[in-house]
């Protein structure tokens, strides 16, 4: 996998709350920034199991014709707004 180097800046704080985490997981500062940004690249980058599973039953019973849906209009008009 290629590589890039970046510069970031962080304030104290930041980096002071990422070296206790990255002592508490038993590695450096630098790995556990870069792993904790490749953990959170993966999330974003795909919908977990559970959102999908979520998705796939919404489409079954929207399919089936068992999901009632309802207009901004609707909603606000039963809440008194």
């Amino acid at each position: 996998m290629e590589k890039t180097k970046k510069l970031i800046e962080l304030d104290n704080k930041t980096l002071a709350i990422l070296e206790v985490q990255a002592k508490l997981n038993k590695r450096s500062l630098k790995n556990f920034i870069e792993w904790s940004l490749e953990e959170t690249a993966l999330r974003l980058a795909e919908p977990s199991e559970e959102y999908r599973a979520m998705i796939d039953i919404l489409k079954k019973r929207d399919a089936e014709g068992k999901l009632k849906w309802y207009s901004s209009e609707e909603i606000k008009k039963s809440y008194g707004r």
